[in-house]
């Protein structure tokens, strides 16, 4: 463990910020996001608290595993880009769930929120690249050729 330049403990921190973002955009976009409504009775269907939460748990897990890895030399710039940048993520697919156009199709009006629908899978895929530029990102010393070892 790497105690006296706090590498480690940034990466938990940051972590933890970008998990929490991506829970709390999850819970606030299952909320406020617009029903699917749909059928002659026009009946309601919350269809972001339905899928959410799957894309949710996806970019948390990838998330999780960009802190998992080992990466040697790691700034906590490095981590807290990485929470700023998934934060950011989140952000948009909370706005862009919330208030993105509906489809309205038939006589009796189906309304399709379809930015409830797509934008938390591009979150979740966005977040798969930050996080996978986050675990492959060369710490200090891999920069120095401290670790290069052949």
């Amino acid at each position: 463990m790497n105690v006296e330049d706090g590498t480690n403990e940034g990466r938990y921190l940051y972590t933890a910020i970008a998990v929490v973002s991506i829970w709390l955009s999850t819970g606030l976009a299952s909320i406020f996001a617009p029903d699917l409504v749909a059928g002659s009775q026009q009946e309601h269907m919350p269809i972001a608290g339905f899928g959410d939460w799957l894309w949710g748990g996806i970019a948390t897990a990838l998330a999780l595993l960009a802190a998992s890895r080992r990466v040697g030399g790691a700034t906590r710039a490095l981590w807290a880009g990485m929470a700023v940048a998934v934060g950011g993520i989140w952000l948009v697919v909370l706005l862009a769930s919330v208030f993105s156009p509906q489809i309205v199709t038939g006589t009796d009006p189906t309304r399709i929120p379809i930015g409830a629908i797509v934008s938390p899978i591009a979150g979740a895929i966005a977040t798969a690249f930050v996080s996978v530029f986050v675990a492959g990102s060369a710490g200090r010393e891999q920069e120095m050729g401290g670790a290069n070892r052949s």
